[in-house]
């Protein structure tokens, strides 16, 4: 099997995680969950599901029994069921099922509070009964009277007129507008290709046999299915189960086929919008759709669709607005069918219809208006153009391959967190982002993006290697290395912190930012390139690539299985079982592996642990790190007196303190706590010479617990603690402890040439309270003993008994942006560049997320990489900790004043700041963690930005990346075929 053909068998199928910890909707627990499971069960078995009577809802707020209908001197009401007392309860738990629109004010059917969290239940509802034959409804149907079909038609279309008539959020919502149209009854039919997905998955998960009809359906969708289908029906036995269903799919194909929809409705749509800014446009596509050509049906259909979308963001007619949505899900319908007939003999018109494809994908809101335009330009700088250099059509392709993963990143924004909330519950959720994407112009967009990559990477000579098969379109490396071992899957954060084989390699569905080491990483879709598990994994030879979900296929049949994995320093990605290396590379890369990391030994020559006193953070400079503070502390104290005003108020516990802390000897034990830790440690480094890895970690992890239990629970030093608190209230002059404080760890062994150690030590944000401040305190503390930190350092570090914590006090920042700024391109390492994630909010980038990723070229070009699709933002709460919030959801989220600020801000870095060199004399890069309160920049951390490299690694991989690669184009030529 190709891989272009195993694309299109997974095609953008994304993981979804169970619920997460963080986010607008607090998660199910497990017991909950397990209730919720229950409930729905009972449902589907129940006459009448979710409901539980019927009763007349008066406009005065009064209900009443059935009859006599009372609403005539109320103001008027409506007929419909109530909602049982189990469902009732789900409410309580964010699962709002049995929703009757008749029953709903606007407000409540909006939903602003929870960022319109009920509207995006309606459509995981439409998907899961399409799917599930009626799911919790399949026997409330026949419950006469529940809903009133004509009721919830009149209100759907009321409640859409008035929410397509707010022409700014239309435009910040476009996606949820589009999926909401065909979710929400308003008197029109449902779209065809998405009855026919659904009811081939429900033919499917009745009669295995099925299957590969169900699989062609939703990944290859073409004229011959109608043939398939009447042939299984003609050799299924009579009367079977699903023989109804089928026949039913046969006469949706053959509708399909035809073109019934559109052939019947375009006269009606010509005549209704013939006076609208699109009319010139609907008349070309009636034209096309007349003539019959599949080019021009598809090229003026994309015209119109884009300008359908223009016009309805613009206007604040909502009936009109919605008429053109109507006509728009038609238009991408026949988009759909029509994408597989298109013919494209060169290179050029492949390009053409890649963009057709874009523009459907922004008329369908997939991708927003300025991703739209900034995919145009670089296709641009190809099709004016008779040849090309073969470098800058692999430039430009890679650069188009970013559309499937913003059309991903749109839809997980909207229905990722909703999809993880009910999965625990109903696993058939966790399919919801796959069915939105595959049903919709995505899908076809992919299979014509995936030849054009393939034909750039053969341009220059890149073979990426996925078990035997070349691969071109969405692979694509991060950072050089290479490790042999198992391939295990991770399908959620909860995983990822859980039990981890740091000699297995990773797939990780998104960037998680509490990763324990781990042989290798491969990142489904586009992670984010500055979080901490990426930048652990740059500068300690752990080779990262970014994979496409379309891959998981190939990547599941591998699950369990050992594995060579490699990346090389040219961006060459191989994946082959173990067992086919040759002999020559098992001597290289078994018998002496040169991916071994070096460890090596923390420095604690220069470390005085005599100064105990507390100090202010302007007073630190670069030279005290290692010396009394860990290098954040002194870099920070050096931006502090470098950039006056943009740091924050901060103070610095240095090392000393926490030593002292340490050096007593608590009730019940013989030894000091640190002589505790020094002996514990030195028998783990023995015993790594000897023992497995679970045996050390058997004797290790039970007194880290231990360590971290007493750390965080012995009382201060009373003298300590009482000059704190004055330092506290003098130095921020908040002498009630009203204020909120960010309380950051800072240590000897991290941002080291050789180890970074970022994100490994605990940050407390947002502290109100001298209380609060004090324990954590102490939890940064311990920090360093969690099991992710130990694993980390002891892998890479000698002496880890002798990591000193330093404590960062800053006054929180109530930053309306935050983010990271890298004085380098991370994808070509070219220095004169800079790379900047930005996200609303507080603390916004590391932590996961799709951030603003920007490249700051010379000249002032802005490069768009990822536009933000957060769910949520973080802000400071008044009581302590943070709050969170709904998006924005801003196209843009940095202003030009604000980029100008970065440019300045870096020329400044590089002017004033002699950079830390790499154990190889190179100069490293920085790493700059920053925010903006109310326009202006705010400076939060600076460090080396540490990158790997070791040279025997990299030549043995250099000679991979001679083995895969071909022979590269001398042109490339625009009007002759890939």
């Amino acid at each position: 099997m190709t891989l272009a053909l195993a694309a299109l068998i997974a095609l953008l199928t994304g993981i979804v995680s169970p619920a997460r910890a963080d986010g607008l909707i607090q998660p199910l627990t497990a017991s909950q969950a397990d209730q919720v499971r229950q409930t729905f069960e009972s449902f589907k078995s129940n006459p009448r599901g979710p409901f539980f009577r019927i009763r007349w809802f008066c406009n005065d707020g009064t209900d009443h029994p059935p009859s006599p209908p009372p609403c005539r001197d109320l103001g008027g009401g409506h007929q419909h069921a109530s909602l049982s007392p189990e469902t009732v309860k789900l409410a309580e738990w964010n699962i709002d099922v049995g929703t009757i629109l008749a029953g709903k004010s606007f407000d409540s059917l909006f939903d602003a509070r929870r960022d319109h969290w009920r509207l995006k239940q309606l459509v995981l509802e439409h998907y899961l009964e399409g799917i599930d034959r009626g799911w919790i409804y399949r026997r409330a149907y026949t419950y006469r009277g529940a809903r009133q079909v004509e009721d919830e038609e009149q209100s759907g279309y009321r409640f859409l007129t008035q929410l397509l008539s707010d022409p700014a959020w239309v435009k910040r919502h476009y996606f949820l507008v589009t999926q909401l149209i065909g979710a929400m009854p308003h008197g029109l039919p449902d779209s065809v290709v998405k009855k026919v997905r659904n009811l081939a998955q429900s033919i499917a998960a009745q009669d295995p046999r099925f299957q590969p009809i169900r699989a062609k359906i939703h990944s290859a969708p073409g004229d011959e299915d109608l043939a398939l289908v009447e042939q299984f029906l003609k050799e299924k036995a009579a009367g079977e189960a699903t023989s109804e269903m089928l026949i039913e799919l046969t006469t949706l194909l053959e509708q399909e086929k035809a073109g019934r929809g559109m052939s019947a409705r375009l006269p009606a749509f010509r005549k209704q919008f013939a006076e609208n800014p699109v009319s010139a446009y609907v008349e070309q596509f009636a034209v096309a759709l007349q003539a019959g050509d599949p080019n021009t049906v598809f090229a003026t259909g994309a015209e119109l669709s884009f300008q359908i979308r223009g016009t309805v963001e613009a206007s604040d007619n909502g009936r009109y607005n919605l008429e053109l949505l109507d006509f728009n899900a038609l238009v991408q319908e026949i988009a759909f069918q029509t994408s597989s007939k298109l013919t494209a003999a060169t290179r050029r018109e492949r390009l053409d219809n890649l963009m057709s494809h874009v523009r459907y994908a922004a008329g369908a809101g997939l991708l927003s208006m300025r991703q739209f335009n900034a995919l145009r330009a670089e296709a641009d700088t190809l099709r004016g153009r008779e040849a090309v250099e073969p470098a800058a059509y692999y430039s430009a392709l890679r650069y188009l391959g970013r559309t499937a993963e913003w059309c991903r990143a749109t839809a997980a924004k909207d229905f990722g967190p909703v999809a993880r909330h009910y999965q625990p519950a109903e696993p058939l959720a966790a399919a919801l982002l796959d069915h939105l994407l595959r049903s919709s112009i995505a899908l076809p967009l992919s299979t014509h993006l995936e030849v054009l990559s393939e034909d750039a990477h053969r341009a220059v000579g890149i073979r990426h290697s996925v078990f035997g098969a070349a691969s071109g379109s969405g692979v694509s490396a991060l950072n050089p290395g290479v490790a042999i071992g198992r391939l295990k899957i991770i399908r959620s954060p909860e995983e990822a912190a859980g039990s981890i084989d740091s000699t297995s390699i990773y797939v990780i569905p998104e960037t998680v930012s509490d990763l324990k080491p781990m042989a290798g990483v491969l990142t489904l879709d586009s992670g984010n390139m500055l979080s901490h598990t990426q930048l652990l994994a740059a500068n300690l030879g752990i080779p990262n690539a970014r994979i496409p979900s379309t891959l998981m296929a190939q990547l599941t049949a591998h699950e369990g299985k050992e594995i060579f994995f490699a990346v090389t320093p040219r961006g060459v990605v191989v994946l082959r079982e173990k067992a086919e290396l040759t002999l020559e590379q098992q001597k290289v890369w078994i018998d002496q592996p040169a991916a071994t990391a070096r460890r090596i030994r923390l420095d604690t020559s220069r470390v005085d642990l005599s100064r105990t006193e507390i100090v202010k953070l302007g007073g630190l400079s670069r030279e005290d790190s290692g010396v009394l503070v860990g290098p954040k502390a002194a870099n920070l104290g050096q931006l502090a007196q470098d950039f006056p005003g943009r740091v924050a108020q901060g103070l610095v516990l240095p090392f000393g303190i926490y030593h002292q802390h340490i050096q007593r000897v608590l009730p019940g034990d013989s030894v000091s706590l640190a002589e505790q830790i020094k002996q514990a440690y030195a028998h783990a480094e023995q015993m790594r010479g000897h023992a497995s890895q679970a045996e050390v970690d058997a004797f290790i992890y039970p007194r880290l617990a231990e360590f971290r239990e007493k750390v965080r629970n012995m009382p201060f030093i009373a003298e300590f603690e009482q000059r704190l608190i004055r330092k506290l209230q003098e130095d921020f002059e908040w002498p009630d402890g009203s204020l909120g404080v960010f309380v950051r760890s800072d240590t000897n062994a991290e941002d080291l040439p050789e180890f970074t150690g970022a994100g490994l030590n605990l940050t407390v944000p947002n502290q109100v309270g001298t209380q609060q401040i004090i324990q954590a305190i102490k939890n940064v503390w311990a920090s360093p003993f969690t099991e992710r930190a130990y694993d980390w350092r002891s892998r890479f570090l000698i002496g880890s008994d002798q990591v000193y914590p330093s404590v960062i006090l800053m006054r929180a920042v109530p930053a309306d942006k935050s983010g990271v700024i890298a004085t380098i391109d991370l994808e070509t390492g070219d220095a004169a560049d800079i790379t900047v994630n930005v996200n609303e909010g507080v603390s916004a980038v590391v932590d996961g997320g799709v951030a603003e990723s920007l490249l700051l070229k010379p000249g002032g070009e802005v490069r768009l990489l990822h536009q933000a699709r957060s769910s949520y933002r973080k802000q400071c709460s008044l009581s302590g900790g943070f709050e969170n919030l709904p998006a924005h959801g801003e196209d843009y989220l940095l202003t030009p004043d604000e980029i100008a600020q970065i440019r300045r801000l870096v020329d400044e870095v590089k002017q004033k700041y002699a950079p830390t060199r790499s154990a190889s004399g190179e100069p490293l890069p920085w790493d700059i963690e920053f925010g903006f309160e109310k326009g202006d920049l705010r400076l939060f951390q600076i460090r080396p930005l540490v990158r790997y490299q070791q040279l025997q690694t990299l030549e043995a991989l250099a000679k991979i990346e001679a083995e895969e690669s071909t022979r590269p184009m001398t042109t490339v030529r625009l009007d002759e075929a890939p």
